[in-house]
């Protein structure tokens, strides 16, 4: 996603997984740079998005870019 920074307003999701996989996605986490499991799925949601629906993916920071300048 680059540098910049965005404010972006939040919501919350619950997500049941099977317990192996936390223990995978938290081992995950700590061998690599995520600083939490959260920012480890929101990154995996992206990817996925961008690679399965590149035009989706595109037109999301169309809406925050014309978001940011209304302010």
């Amino acid at each position: 996603m680059g540098n910049t920074v965005r404010k972006t307003r939040m919501t919350q999701i619950v997500v049941r997984v099977p317990w192996p996989l936390k223990t995978i996605m938290e081992k995950y986490v700590d061998s690599d740079a995520h600083k939490d499991i959260s920012e480890f799925v929101r990154d995996a949601l992206r990817e996925k998005i961008q690679r399965d629906a590149p035009t989706l993916y595109k037109s999301l920071f169309i809406e925050e870019t014309v978001a940011d300048e209304r302010g």
